[in-house]
């Protein structure tokens, strides 16, 4: 079979305020006509969902019944600077996530097989040393565990060196889960989309992780009659923003922004911390102009937005690293690798990251079915968020071990690698989650305790609590759960697992006050959490406040209309109202 992958021309016919083959129209138009064909329930409608106070447009595409089936989502958000484009991007987006987790689901695509028996076909063991930060001493015994493992492979190609490669999907999927898909109008759009995306990912991580200081950029440089017209949109409602050189060394265009509105933060808005990526400084720029006017919900309709690329400030003072660097730069300083063909700003990314040392593999995903082009992008040694920070090869194997096993066989595989690399504290950690599984939860303690005591790693450290915390929530020990739990909140204030199970620990106590307070602070955090919403319900209906427990179980299933304790409680509530 022919794995290889000819990037072709794709000159750009439409640059108003992105950069494509095709008018934003036609976009939308070809997809509708292609769902005409298809037996498939895929989109349900698309439509506006800004309240026009800012004046950038942001649109939903909402899932059809088989789209929802296979991406576990109602629907996806979409932005630009005109509607057009952002009707265009909600709906790119659903053939995206579409695509991909088709693409995972099915079996045909994959071939399970250990790393030892592939040998030059596959992705180099030192690219997957790199996709995990991992330059440690253990790499010589943990190579040895890692090609040892069962794994899910696929072809992909590797765009930096033009050769056909197999890779370790279940790995990378790991690491990074939806983070590199994408979809375009051609194969050269949806690739130049997914390195952007990746590499956007990856400065974000490094600026945020280590409050790196980058110049701020003048928006008044900028002079793309679009731009300027979005900049002045919101400075006139009165909000306050920052954009700032992400580019770092990368050789890649980024910008940051950072914006909130004082005139409704906190009570009906938020700090919106986010950034663009593309091959052209300018567009690069007017991405994260409308990515934040995504995210802010006009800067007043109380919503919560989902952290993604970067975390969330809750004051403006934690931001001063970004509103106050001490320097400054013009959009035009950036680097700029734009070009009128896509296919050379394709090989521009690639040739930028090859400067660093970072390779570009990618994975066709395109749906047999919708011919829409989509691609999965991975560049070892990018950072995403927090989640390969401290990690390794050993950390990951047991992990991959611990997921793709019984209870009952991973232990013992579990327990050949803690003799070949003893006093891990992540190993105990994977032995213990194997052992909740089987509802041994003594002993399940008892290991995660040990994992505690081995010097985790900080990021881990709130995980690490959290299991302990179930622990004690199953064996019925709810207020040394909840002391558990308030160590681990200390660590990680953005994680929504720990004030859930807080909540339910104090439902059990019947501190419904404290209990709401707890699950109230998950939706902040998620407000798509459905099941909290439910959770709220129940505290007040057990505290006798009929009229709130009802709305806050029609908020949940509206959000989740599956959730059966719910609709049951509902319609007793409402019989006896």
């Amino acid at each position: 079979m022919n794995h290889k992958l000819i990037l072709n021309d794709a000159f750009k016919k439409f640059t108003f305020d992105q950069d494509k083959i095709l008018p934003p129209q036609e976009t939308v138009k070809r997809f509708r006509e292609k769902l005409k064909a298809l037996d498939l329930d895929i989109l349900e409608y698309t439509v506006r969902i800004d309240n026009g106070r800012l004046g950038i447009p942001v649109y939903f595409s909402s899932c059809g019944k088989d789209a929802m089936a296979v991406t576990g989502t109602k629907k996806q958000m979409g932005k630009g600077g005109t509607p057009e484009q952002a009707e265009a991007s909600a709906v790119m987006e659903l053939v995206e996530r579409f695509s991909f987790f088709s693409f995972s689901q099915n079996p045909e695509n994959f071939f399970v097989e250990k790393y030892r028996n592939l040998k030059d076909k596959a992705i180099p063991f030192h690219m997957i040393a790199r996709s995990v930060h991992d330059d440690s001493e253990d790499l010589e015994i943990t190579q040895k565990i890692f090609e040892e493992l069962p794994l899910r492979w696929t072809w992909g190609y590797n765009l930096t060196r033009d050769e056909a490669v197999l890779i370790p999907f279940d790995w990378f999927f790991t690491i990074n889960e939806f983070n590199g898909p994408s979809a375009g109008n051609c194969p050269e759009e949806a690739l130049s989309q997914g390195i952007c995306e990746v590499v956007e990912r990856h400065v974000s991580s490094v600026i945020s992780q280590n409050q790196m200081k980058t110049p701020l950029i003048n928006a008044n440089s900028a002079t793309d009659p679009l731009i300027t017209e979005m900049i002045e949109k919101y400075r006139n409602i009165g909000i306050k923003f920052w954009l700032s050189d992400f580019s770092l060394d990368m050789g890649i265009p980024t910008v940051g922004i950072l914006a909130y509105d004082p005139s409704t933060f906190p009570e009906k808005s938020e700090i919106v911390w986010t950034a663009g990526t593309t091959p052209d400084p300018k567009k690069a720029l007017s991405r994260a102009l409308t990515e934040a006017a995504q995210l802010a919900g006009d800067f007043n309709t109380g919503s919560n937005y989902v952290a993604s690329g970067l975390p969330k400030f809750t004051n403006i003072e934690e931001a001063e690293f970004v509103t106050n660097p001490g320097n400054e730069t013009d959009i035009t300083d950036l680097p700029d690798i734009s070009d009128n063909n896509i296919k050379t700003e394709v090989r521009n990314c690639i040739a930028a990251l090859e400067k660093k040392g970072m390779e570009v593999f990618t994975i066709n995903i395109t749906h047999p079915l919708l011919e829409i082009p989509a691609f999965y992008t991975i560049i070892p040694g990018a950072y995403f968020r927090e989640r390969a920070l401290g990690t390794s090869v050993g950390m990951f194997s047991a992990k991959l071990i611990t997921e793709n096993s019984t209870p009952e066989q991973a232990i013992p595989e579990l327990k050949k690698i803690e003799q070949m690399l003893p006093g891990k504290y992540y190993i105990k950690f994977y032995i213990g989650s194997c052992y909740l599984s089987m509802n041994d939860l003594e002993t399940a303690l008892k290991y995660f305790d040990q994992a505690r005591g081995l010097d985790p790693n900080e990021q881990d450290i709130p995980s690490i609590y959290s299991y302990m915390g179930v622990c004690l929530k199953e064996m019925g020990e709810y207020r040394r759960a909840l002391d558990i739990l308030t160590e681990g909140e200390k660590f990680d204030t953005e994680r929504t697992d720990i004030p859930n199970l807080m909540g339910f620990c104090h439902f059990k106590l019947r501190e419904h006050e404290k209990a709401i307070e707890c699950f109230q602070k998950v939706i902040q955090l998620d407000p798509t959490s459905a099941i909290d919403y439910a959770n709220i319900a129940s505290n007040y209906r057990d505290m006798g406040e009929k009229e709130k427990a009802i709305e806050y179980y029609m908020m949940a299933l509206t959000i989740d209309p599956s959730i059966d304790f719910a609709k049951e409680n509902l319609h007793k509530l409402q019989q006896t109202a």
